[in-house]
């Protein structure tokens, strides 16, 4: 096993993969996507960050601290490229494991950090709800079990939202998206709840980039080998939600986007995680393209004019 695999393997939780997918991890491994060039990565990820703070005379950041490995990346790119980082616990009935590793991670990261326990206001969300007859607990049967706590993860996602930006005015800042690339495909975020201005690592895979550079990075270990989950208590984890690893979900993702899966030569689990995937992505794609803009029916160039002379004042 070549260093890349062993170390792809020990950043997913040593995972056991199936012929077919463990050929197509070679092919990744092959085509660069899973990649030796995590220090240049975090490079040029902090030029980017240098970028934008000089064109917009921005350099505080505020962003929500999961006790999660996307949280803790994010924050330790904003403060290697120079930026006043605020760092927000916001728990709503959570795990205190999870809210005390977003402490550890505002402490090892030697970022200002702030706690705000959202969850008497979400209390008093929930039971407004249901005063005006919303009613959850009839959802509590069969399936339907998940739709309630998505609802409900959902309020949760965007108090935490509107917390953050407060800050981000108060303090004359911005917000952090957090998200990565395979939680966008995935559509594993709220919109208008997770939605921030700069998103530093949405074009990383959770399965390889995000791990690998929070190592180089040095976030906390015990943040890097933590439990991937969304913190809105609606499943015990991520994975949990899929029925498969990231590992997989990220090899499939990119079988499918470069064309390579023929779905009659899988067996049924394989063809099962393929499926999921691009049922996934598929059933997601009104959050990547929100908001649609529609064109006006009379003058179809507006919204291009409208960019150029933005490109124009910026000069």
């Amino acid at each position: 096993m070549s260093t890349i695999h062993a170390d792809i393997f020990r950043l997913n939780r040593q995972p056991t993969l199936s012929p077919w997918f463990a050929t197509k991890l070679d092919e990744m491994i092959g085509f660069g996507i899973y990649h030796n060039s995590v220090p240049a990565l975090a490079d040029a990820l902090t030029e980017k960050l240098v970028n934008y703070s000089q064109e917009y005379g921005k350099s505080t950041v505020v962003l929500g601290m999961s006790g999660g490995i996307d949280s803790a990346v994010t924050a330790a790119l904003f403060k290697r490229a120079g930026y006043r980082v605020i760092g927000v616990t916001l728990p709503i009935h959570q795990n205190p494991e999870e809210t005390a590793r977003g402490i550890e991670a505002c402490k090892a990261l030697d970022i200002e950090h702030e706690h705000i326990d959202l969850t008497p206001v979400y209390n008093s969300m929930v039971d407004f709800y249901q005063s005006i007859d919303v009613d959850f607990n009839k959802e509590l049967v069969d399936d339907n079990m998940r739709q309630q706590n998505i609802r409900k993860g959902n309020i949760r996602a965007r108090l935490r939202m509107i917390t953050l930006y407060n800050l981000a005015s108060k303090h004359g800042g911005f917000v952090a998206s957090t998200d990565n690339f395979s939680e966008l495909a995935a559509g594993f975020w709220t919109l208008h709840g997770d939605v921030g201005d700069v998103a530093p690592i949405q074009s990383l895979t959770k399965s390889w980039e995000v791990p690998a550079l929070a190592e180089h990075l040095s976030v906390p270990q015990s943040i890097v080998e933590a439990v991937p989950t969304d913190g809105l208590g609606i499943a015990n984890g991520d994975e949990d939600q899929f029925g498969f690893s990231y590992l997989e979900f990220d090899i499939a993702l990119f079988s499918l986007m470069r064309g390579g899966v023929e779905l009659d030569r899988l067996d049924d689990t394989d063809k099962r995680i393929v499926d999921a995937v691009a049922s996934r992505v598929s059933g997601t794609t009104y959050k990547r393209i929100n908001p649609l803009n529609l064109d006006h029916p009379l003058y179809s160039d507006r919204f291009d004019n409208l960019s150029n002379l933005d490109i124009y004042l910026r000069r």
